[in-house]
């Protein structure tokens, strides 16, 4: 059992600081006892950082904050080259816990080509269960001058499809009460929806490719995503709601739970908008990309959904629907306390 407060600098070192990487060129001091920050060499580059956040009920979250940071870093045309993790740990947390969540980190870290750089560790009462932070540095890519901005009259596109990353909690944290309904196969299908949640592979092809504005899908669902994109740019909207994809799992497990997949947490999907959204999605789709022309942002602040008769306008963005009560009972807190921004 480790005692609140700093963690012992004998913790740090056996359980943190081995699983980051050693100084390196840009990396003129990393991760170490008595080091408050990490300092790097960015010469001529401009640095650029973003921040996820996550309760961690099971480790597979680890993962989902990392990825939400590096997504967001991709969006704006940066590739990631560090992250700074926090955790905050409550005071019944064993350190064999601590490790376990920085094994996985540095494995995540490691797929995403993200080297740890440093950050804070604390054993709190004011946590009842663990909570990390990472924050993603990098610089521009080549690609980043074609992020010029969403104005009216550009097409915008879907890449990915929406609403899995909170199905999968569902799913997850509901699995007993889904086998009542579903077959084996199909529940074990919707949990590995959210496996991965990356994106910054597909958000710098697209920039490279000819988006000119690009925008992660998380808390909110894709239309959250598309109401900040849009009073960003002070720009309205149309669009057709039967066009943006959407997985027949995510659908199931949604209507099973009484969820809106279309407010509901999307890691693994991205907003683009772009001068020619047809051959955007085709160049998208050679590189094995999915994308989907969903509509075409407008002059003025009106943004129209269509789904075929009916029309209605986008809501300003509400609670996310994973929070949202009337799910089953058996869904427990565990699927809330995963959320990632």
């Amino acid at each position: 059992m480790m005692r609140t407060g700093k963690i012992a600098e004998s913790v740090l070192k056996r359980s943190v600081l081995k699983y980051c990487r050693e100084p390196e060129p840009k990396l003129l001091q990393g991760a170490g006892v008595g080091a408050d920050c990490a300092v790097f060499a960015a010469g001529s580059e401009s640095l650029s950082g973003a921040v996820s956040a996550a309760l961690i009920d099971q480790l597979i979250k680890v993962r989902y904050c990392l990825e939400h940071a590096v997504n967001n870093l991709a969006c704006s045309g940066h590739v990631a080259a560090w992250a700074l993790l926090g955790v905050l740990l409550p005071e019944d947390a064993p350190e064999a816990f601590l490790g376990e969540l920085m094994a996985e980190a540095k494995s995540v870290c490691s797929g995403l080509h993200v080297a740890i750089a440093g950050g804070h560790t604390e054993v709190t009462d004011a946590v009842q269960k663990p909570f990390l932070t990472a924050t993603a540095l990098g610089a521009p890519d080549a690609c980043a001058a074609n992020l010029t901005g969403l104005r009216p009259g550009m097409d915008l596109l879907v890449i990915g499809d929406v609403g899995r990353e909170g199905a999968a909690l569902l799913a997850e944290s509901g699995e007993a009460a889904l086998r009542e309904r579903f077959p084996l196969d199909f529940v074990e299908e919707a949990k590995k929806l959210g496996g991965s949640v990356s994106v910054a592979r597909e958000a710098l092809a697209a920039a490279r490719l000819g988006a000119a504005a690009l925008h992660d899908v998380s808390q909110g669902g894709v239309f959250g995503a598309l109401w900040e994109m849009l009073e960003g740019a002070k720009a309205g909207m149309e669009a057709d709601l039967r066009k943006i994809p959407i997985r027949q799992e995510t659908v199931e497990v949604c209507e099973f739970f009484g969820k809106n997949p279309y407010c509901l947490l999307s890691g693994g999907a991205l907003l683009a908008a772009a001068e020619n959204g047809r051959e955007l999605a085709a160049r998208l789709r050679a590189e094995g990309i999915s994308a989907a022309l969903i509509g075409r942002t407008t002059p003025g602040n009106g943004c129209i959904l269509r789904n075929g008769e009916e029309t209605r306008f986008l809501d300003r963005p509400a609670q996310d629907e994973i929070y949202r009560s009337g799910q089953k009972d058996e869904v427990r807190r565990g699927a809330v306390g995963a959320v990632t921004d």
